[in-house]
């Protein structure tokens, strides 16, 4: 953190043509991360890292806190959720194969039906599939706590079929 905020206080003075930080105020502030945000289109991340390590230099290092910075802030990307649509899904499913004996489409179906996460079919052991009350528990799940899903109509014959033929994979 030491090294990079010295970096980025360096970065500061050189922007601003060597001028000494105590010449410069909230204006100056203003338009090194504005320029960060605009013209160098840096990570939102990496703006607030920047802005932190100015605000430091100021309060701890020279003394002299700052008011009423308020530079254009680079912001972080919204992210959207992408569902598939019937036809992806269906190709999804008809495209995947079982394994050298692994059952790979199953684990796909599971993953889909009861919104498993890409771990949770593997860890499934035959005391975790009650297929009279058509759910699955699911062990150590995400932090650690278990959680039981429904599970499916369509997939209680192929998982009671599995515990028969190779009960030792679950």
């Amino acid at each position: 953190t030491e090294h990079t905020y010295v970096d980025w206080t360096y970065r500061y003075v050189m922007f601003h043509g060597k001028r000494h930080p105590k010449e410069m105020r909230p204006a100056e502030i203003n338009r090194f991360l504005t320029h960060l945000a605009c013209d160098r289109n840096v990570a939102a991340s990496t703006q607030n890292q920047a802005f932190s390590a100015i605000v430091f230099f100021y309060k701890d290092v020279l003394g002299a806190p700052l008011h009423d910075v308020d530079a254009l802030r680079a912001t972080r990307p919204v992210h959207l959720r992408h569902a598939p649509t019937v036809a992806e899904t269906r190709a999804l499913l008809q495209a995947v194969r079982d394994e050298a004996g692994y059952p790979t489409m199953l684990i796909v179906r599971m993953l889909y039906g009861c919104g498993l996460r890409l771990t949770e079919p593997l860890n499934l052991r035959i005391k975790d599939v009650d297929l009279e009350r058509a759910v699955l528990c699911i062990r150590g799940a995400k932090g650690g706590n278990d959680r039981v899903v429904a599970l499916p109509a369509c997939l209680k014959a192929e998982l009671a079929r599995q515990r028969e033929v190779a009960g030792a994979l679950w």
